[in-house]
């Protein structure tokens, strides 16, 4: 019931979290939810509210800054903090949609009993050996825990044979009936009198019948304080062939209020199991000397293991998340870096042609939006940007400084100190400025390409090795087999 309880709290919170999302996006005109209907991102409103906490984190942490400054960059001219909202609503309706999940997963799992005891009234007999049945009891209005092992069913006299050798190893066992080990014996022992599935007599022998008598029942109130030993002697008869086994064990006091009720319940399982050891199925007794019993088999799973499973999947989920920002963060500085040769060089020839440098840079971004092929260049982003500040009427002076720390690169702030320069002082030495410029950035772009090209060589190692280790697993592995 508990189980049941707590998945119905998480998947209650799962769906209450997307359902307020949903309303707290578009009550009273929300901007938020303005912005997700114009994107025609209304479905991802549900989770509204990570993004409103996950901001608040943020700002405490004083990271909201360093984070919009990432949005813009990535989507220069694309309506950043539509994108970050967008983006953030599906993380958020994720996260509360796996909470939804688990905890309907955790209820149907509670309900189909998974986690809780199961009431039983047979046992289904293995085809040979024991099988040990962990047993929660309900009698007397109190419940007791009964380790019971359950005997193969009879074989036919043709199946005899043999069945000796491999009965010595699990005699000492079954004669333990519920008692934990050999080596803490308080409990009745199990004596059957014949070997399980043949009819080969058994005898039992104890050595000091004041601990043990001949029916397996113990006397623990004997027992020296640190325990008694003794060997019970088990002979075997069948025909002309007998045999004796000696199984030592160690007597030891019972503790105070312990043991009574467990030894009843073993004792009658006993007396079923002799009675029905022709049967496929062995029935359980319903009541114990007048008092209703019921019995559960103890279930060893738990939900913990699914919930650190959930935890785990969201560790990840957000280790992928912070590794996509990593990875567009890389994507943009290898692009600006890839990009900025030819930008220079471009600059330069159309000034050399006699062109201003606003006339240059309307002409790079035009020829950027009409030959690009739909490619996204964060450097042209970032010039279409700056024109669209000059047409609004900005200065040069300044949106050239701006052009140089939104690319936060500092080669651009270089070539944005150059160009402001050239804005003050006039053009006469802007040209070859330029020219040595391109020249050391093209110089560059051959080192990083070498260096590249090392980390790759570096890289491919890895799968050599493993083809290596493949090989020699192809050559040594027959020539073992041949030994």
């Amino acid at each position: 019931m508990t189980i049941i309880l707590l998945s119905i709290l998480i998947a209650g919170t799962g769906a209450g979290l997307i359902g307020r999302g949903y309303y707290q996006a578009f009550r009273n005109n929300n901007p938020d939810g303005m912005e997700l209907t114009e994107a025609g991102q209304r479905v991802v409103a549900g989770g509204y509210l990570y993004s409103v906490w996950r901001r608040r984190i943020l700002r405490k942490l004083q990271l909201l800054q360093q984070e919009e400054s990432f949005y813009r960059n990535i989507h220069i001219n694309d309506n950043p903090n539509g994108r970050r909202l967008v983006r953030e609503c599906r993380q958020g309706l994720l996260i509360w949609g796996l909470l939804l999940g688990f905890g309907c997963l955790l209820g149907v799992l509670g309900v189909r009993g998974t986690f809780s005891d199961t009431e039983i009234k047979s046992f289904v007999r293995p085809d040979r050996g024991t099988r040990l049945y962990h047993l929660r009891a309900a009698f007397n209005q109190e419940n007791y825990d009964v380790d019971f092992k359950v005997g193969e069913r009879v074989l036919t006299e043709k199946e005899v044979r043999g069945v000796w050798e491999e009965a010595r190893n699990h005699l000492p066992e079954q004669m333990l009936a519920a008692n934990r080990c050999a080596e803490e014996v308080t409990g009745k022992l199990y004596f059957p009198k014949k070997l399980a599935g043949t009819n080969v007599d058994l005898v039992w022998m104890p050595s000091d019948y004041k601990l043990v008598d001949y029916e397996g029942k113990v006397y623990p109130q004997n027992a020296e304080a640190d325990g008694s030993i003794v060997i019970i002697t088990v002979q075997v008869k069948y025909g002309g062939f007998i045999e004796f086994l000696d199984i030592p064990i160690r007597v030891c006091r019972l503790k105070d209020g312990t043991g009574d009720a467990e030894e009843l319940l073993t004792e009658e399982l006993m007396k079923y199991d002799t009675a029905q050891t022709n049967e496929y199925v062995m029935e359980l007794p319903e009541t114990v000397n007048g008092t209703k019993v019921v019995f559960y088999e103890k279930k060893s799973k738990t939900p913990w293991g699914i919930l650190g499973l959930f935890l785990l999947l969201l560790i990840g989920v957000f280790a992928l998340w912070e590794s996509e920002g990593k990875r567009l963060r890389k994507e943009r500085e290898d692009q600006l870096l890839r990009d900025y040769p030819d930008l220079v060089s471009k600059l330069t020839l159309l000034l050399q042609a006699g062109l201003t440098l606003r006339l240059a840079w309307d002409r790079i971004t035009a020829d950027y939006l009409s030959y690009g092929n739909g490619e996204r260049r964060y450097v042209y982003e970032e010039m279409r940007n700056i024109r669209n500040r000059l047409n609004a009427g900005a200065s040069e002076e300044s949106a050239y400084e701006e052009f140089g720390r939104n690319c936060g690169n500092l080669r651009y702030l270089r070539l944005s100190s150059v160009l402001v320069q050239n804005l003050k002082k006039g053009t006469g030495g802007l040209i070859p400025l330029l020219r040595k410029e391109a020249a050391e950035a093209f110089a560059d772009r051959k080192e990083r390409v070498k260096q590249l090209g090392e980390e790759a060589g570096t890289k491919l190692l890895i799968p050599m090795a493993g083809i290596l280790v493949l090989i020699l697993a192809i050559i040594m592995i027959p020539a073992f087999l041949s030994f």
